[in-house]
């Protein structure tokens, strides 16, 4: 069984306070509440329509991975149509670097990372497959295997980064692409940096938000009209599995302690005030994912905001991928506990979603395959 559950505790205030706000939080957890029980959210489909068709993304995209090349596929979330395959891409093989991506929020593309054979990090291909054709549009120039992709609201573009390093010398370009043509330019460049991720656009497309995690820790930058600017400090240290809200309003990531009892706790960020707030949780947290219409983020891991219960024994936990348009189903990375041959812990990406009102939520296997990933919300294939 599937069981979300959210908390929220502030930080420090005066004692007056304790008892209003906890008020306030048990009418927010209420709220929360029902909504993810809620086989349909009331009203949260005709919302959606706002933005035209987005609730006719139906379909889970992901990938399967094969001995020399990975599959991409289509599969139904409501499991009436068989999957299909619309491209294959060229995997590293025995390295373990198999094809990730994301699909635009229209569902309409997928931007595909992979790593040919025999290829560095840096040497990784960026490919814009068309959902409805197969036909895929492949991007100018090489990209950083490990970078994140991030489309605009309406699709027409998208970012994602380039690494070089010469000369002892690490930089990281900011890349924005156009989505029909495939050309790319740079927008913005950071130097001697870990970790470059443009985590996302703002609501109106203006502005291109962009983690840098370096010697100075862990800043939230944005992007616009060829300027950049600083935003906000997410940790002196360093952070992952950064999550844009929708609204490009709240960027929930995970920080990464150093000692303690915990080594990875959910945090979020208020863009506009650089805040940050903090779920209380009895063990670490990965992963972060935002359910339409809530206004707080979904946290897996041992301690995160969604569980998974088995029947005895220690329970898997989950890490949390991606929402549906009208949040009837979740994609999840379901870690089981066993490992694979490697000595990784092995893990399964996983559809859980419900059966209908008053009934269990149920879990589908997408693919046993820990090399498996899943890339976004797509509209149905004929």
């Amino acid at each position: 069984m599937f069981f979300p559950g959210v908390r929220h505790r502030s930080h420090r205030v005066p004692d007056a306070v304790v008892p209003f706000a906890l008020a306030i939080c048990a009418i927010a957890l209420t709220l929360l509440g029902w909504a993810i029980f809620a086989p349909s959210p009331a009203g949260l489909e005709d919302d959606l329509e706002v933005v035209p068709g987005i609730a006719s993304l139906g379909s889970i995209a992901y990938t399967i991975p094969r001995r020399d090349f990975d599959d991409l596929v289509v599969q139904p979330a409501d499991l009436r149509a068989a999957p299909r395959v619309i491209a294959s891409f060229p995997n590293s093989g025995s390295t373990g670097y198999h094809a990730h991506g994301v699909a635009s929020p229209l569902g309409e593309r997928i931007a595909v990372v992979s790593l040919p054979a025999f290829a560095s990090r840096a040497g990784a291909k960026l490919s814009l497959v068309e959902v409805a054709t197969g036909a895929i549009v492949q991007v100018e120039g090489n990209f950083d295997y490990f970078t994140r992709v991030s489309w605009s609201v309406d699709g027409t573009r998208l970012a994602a980064t380039r690494l070089n390093e010469s000369a002892g010398e690490r930089t990281h370009s900011v890349m924005e692409i156009d989505a029909s043509s495939g050309i790319a330019g740079p927008i913005a460049q950071f130097k001697d940096a870990l970790d470059v991720v443009p985590v996302g656009y703002s609501f109106d497309s203006a502005r291109l938000f962009v983690v840098v995690v370096d010697q100075r820790g862990s800043n939230l930058y944005f992007q616009r009209a060829g300027k950049t600017q600083w935003v906000a400090e997410l940790s002196p240290g360093r952070t992952r599995d950064w999550s844009l809200s929708p609204d490009g309003s709240r960027l929930a990531f995970i920080d990464v302690l150093a000692g303690g009892s915990k080594t990875y706790v959910g945090r979020t960020l208020t863009t506009a005030t650089g805040s940050i707030t903090t779920l209380p949780a009895g063990g670490d947290q990965l992963g972060a994912s935002w359910m339409p219409g809530s206004p707080l983020p979904s946290f897996g891991g041992p301690g995160g905001t969604l569980q998974l219960t088995e029947p005895g024994g220690e329970a898997p936990y989950i890490i949390p991928d991606g929402w549906s348009p009208t949040a009837a189903y979740l994609a999840t990375t379901v870690y089981t506990g066993a490992f694979d041959d490697d000595g990784k812990p092995h893990r399964s990406l996983e559809l859980v979603g419900q059966a209908g009102a008053g009934s269990l939520n149920s879990r589908t296997v997408l693919s046993s395959d820990s090399g498996a990933a899943f890339l976004g919300w797509v509209r149905n294939l004929n």
